[in-house]
Formats: structure tokens, C-alpha cells, sequence
């Protein structure tokens, strides 16, 4: 079966070995053995957070975990502060909205990255805010945003929660969630994970808890005390994806035995040299903050869909196209997952002929 090589935002190349593993026969859950591995699991995704509140597992895509993230801290009509620099960050005041939460955005020129300032005079202006979300890594853009300074902001503000998505941002990005201040901080397997798709993450703070408490909007499926109370036992209290999970554990393994530092550092290696290239074809990353294995490219020179269908169709290579009017304008390329500097390399050698071709 031909395969492309994904140099996009998630899914990504996943290693041979946890590959592998999904192809294990599959485990019944409710076992002492399995208890013994969530409990595993658990903790090691709290050294991937840096983070000493419990972090939770769905199944589901981020976005899942984002819509857990509101509903399960949120009321209808509450009032929550959203900061919109791009598609995903929009994301969080489609959701709210869509449960009937009150909401003030932040609009952020795409590209850059909020000023704390702006959040301080939303809140001052908003003194009823519940809660206040953003996002660590704009996927659209590749924007890093401010978390720790906001995080700052918020600590005069006990009566509002901080939420944060970091899908994009985990282990590819320093942060800190509980000397920061986040309350809550949501992710999936897609993307630093290098894992497929159909993991959602969601670390929670004890206040973010006694927000729950009162919550309204609490679904089956995703509430949050179900995950929290089964955890503490080593389990799930719904059918996880066995498959995932055990590839899952695989993951956290080799990212302890690494050190989180390292991967970080590695990770960091290949955007820098990934970046240096697209320089020499003489293209700029669009964010003024870029954060580490996100590199979205602005041109007028060449049509940015047409540079994707190439490298998809004559290269055998996935780079991410963007939507709407700048459909034409952006293209992104992720260095996630087992990319390394050989298909970094392969990745620029086809750009660089596709320029041609286009020329």
C-alpha cells in the first residue's frame, strides 16, 4: 500500500515499534493486569503534563476533550473569555456558544500572538468571567502564546478558571500548567504523542473540580468525576480504545526513558533545521512567537494549494494545506512524530522542485 510521508499537523509518522502494538491481540480491561498499566499510564502522563493533578483519558479526537473541558466546568449563561488567533482557537467560542455560554473574544491578528495586557482589560471589563480559555499553540498559524504571563494575570482572579488547549503545544513546548496557574489543560495522541488519532487528555486542578460541582452542563459521557473516581482505581469508566492505549503506554515509556528535556530538545533540532531550509527557498514563518514543530508559511509568489496537491501527487508527501481565503496563501508543514533529518531533507528537496515546476 503506498504511503505518504505526513509532514502535516497530526496524524503523524508513528514509530515502527508502537506501530506494532496495536497489531497485539486485543486485552479485556477489567483485569488486575490492565489495572496495573492505567495506573502506569496515569502517572507518566502526569510527568508528560508536568503536572500533579490527575489527567484523564477519552476516547476521542482533542476536540472532544476541548468540549469536555467546557461542559464540564461551565454552566449555561456563565460568561467566558476566548482568545480566537486562529481556527482553533475560534474553536473554543464555537463551542461555548453551542452550549450557551455567554462569550467575549479576544480576536488576535493571525499570526500573532495575544498580548497579556489585552487579557487584563477583557477581564476588568468582564468581572463575572468563569473562565478564561486559550491556546498554547495555534495550529492554524503556529503562534506561541503568552501562558505563563496570562496565567499571572489570572491569579487576582480566583473566581475564574483558566483553560487551556495544548493539542499542538504538549511535549513539543515548554509548560508548566500548575506554577502557571491552568486549571484545566486539554491535548490528544495525534501530534508530539506521535501516536494515531482517538486520544483525548485532560489534566484538572481541584479548583476546576469544585467548579464541576455546580456545573450544569456535566454530560454522560464525559464527566469529569466518572474518569477522576476510576482512575484512582486504575480504570475507565467506559470502554477505552484497548489498541491505542496500548501503544499509549509504549509511548510514555520511551518519553520517561528519553526525558522529557531531551525529546523536547530533539524535537526542537529538527524545526530548526526544517525552518533554516525553508528559508534558503526564500520563505518566512508567519508567526512572530513560532512555536517548536509548527511551521506555517504565508507567499504571494506561488498558489499554497497547488504547492500541497504537488508534493501530495508527484512526491509522495502530506504538507498541510489551510481553508478559506487563505487557501491560495498558507501552507504548513509539522515535524511531529518520527521525522528526522533525512525526511526533513527529502520533504525540502521536493519543495524545492515543486518551486520549480511552479516557476
Amino acid at each position: 500500500m503506498k504511503h505518504n510521508l505526513l509532514m502535516v499537523l497530526g496524524p503523524t509518522e508513528v514509530e515502527r515499534d508502537i506501530l506494532e502494538v496495536a497489531s497485539n491481540p486485543q486485552d479485556y480491561m477489567r483485569t488486575e493486569d490492565y489495572t496495573r498499566k492505567w495506573l502506569r499510564i496515569f502517572e507518566n502522563l502526569k510527568y508528560a503534563f508536568q503536572t500533579e493533578n490527575p489527567v484523564v483519558v477519552f476516547a476521542s479526537s482533542g476536540t472532544g476533550s476541548m468540549e469536555a473541558a467546557v461542559t464540564n466546568v461551565l454552566s449555561k449563561g456563565d460568561k467566558a473569555i476566548y482568545i480566537n488567533g486562529g481556527s482553533f482557537g475560534k474553536r473554543w467560542g464555537d463551542i461555548c456558544l453551542k452550549h450557551g455560554v455567554r462569550t467575549v473574544e479576544i480576536p488576535v491578528e493571525f499570526g500573532k500572538s495575544v498580548e497579556p495586557e489585552q487579557v487584563r482589560t477583557a477581564l476588568e471589563e468582564n468581572p463575572d468571567t468563569k473562565a478564561v480559555f486559550a491556546t498554547l499553540n495555534e495550529t492554524s498559524s503556529g503562534a506561541l502564546t503568552g501562558i505563563k504571563a496570562i496565567g499571572g494575570i489570572l491569579k487576582a482572579y480566583p473566581d475564574t478558571l483558566f483553560v487551556v488547549d495544548c493539542v499542538s503545544g504538549i511535549l513539543a513546548d515548554e509548560f508548566l500548567p500548575d506554577s502557571w496557574g491552568v486549571d484545566v489543560a486539554v491535548s490528544a495522541s495525534q501530534k508530539a504523542f506521535a501516536l494515531p488519532p482517538g486520544l483525548g487528555f485532560m489534566s484538572v486542578s481541584e479548583k476546576a473540580l469544585k467548579f464541576a460541582e455546580s456545573a450544569d452542563l456535566r454530560s454522560f459521557y464525559f464527566d469529569i468525576f466518572d474518569y477522576v473516581n476510576n482512575a484512582k482505581r486504575g480504570q475507565t469508566p467506559f470502554t477505552p480504545a484497548v489498541s491505542l492505549v496500548n501503544q499509549l503506554d509504549k509511548r510514555l515509556e520511551k518519553i520517561r526513558k528519553e526525558g522529557l528535556e531531551n525529546f523536547r530538545a530533539r524535537y526542537r533540532k529538527n524545526t530548526d533545521y526544517l525552518r533554516a531550509g525553508l528559508e534558503k527557498l526564500g520563505f518566512k514563518i508567519i508567526a512572530e512567537n513560532p512555536a517548536n514543530c509548527t511551521s506555517a508559511v504565508y507567499t504571494t509568489e506561488y498558489d499554497a494549494s497547488q504547492i500541497v496537491s504537488i508534493m501530495r501527487e508527484k512526491h509522495g508527501i502530506e504538507i498541510a494545506p489551510s481553508g478559506g481565503e487563505l487557501k491560495t496563501h498558507v501552507f504548513r508543514i509539522g515535524n511531529y512524530g518520527n521525522i528526522g533529518e533525512k525526511e526533513i531533507k527529502k520533504c525540502l528537496k521536493a519543495l524545492e522542485v515543486t518551486l520549480k515546476e511552479l516557476r
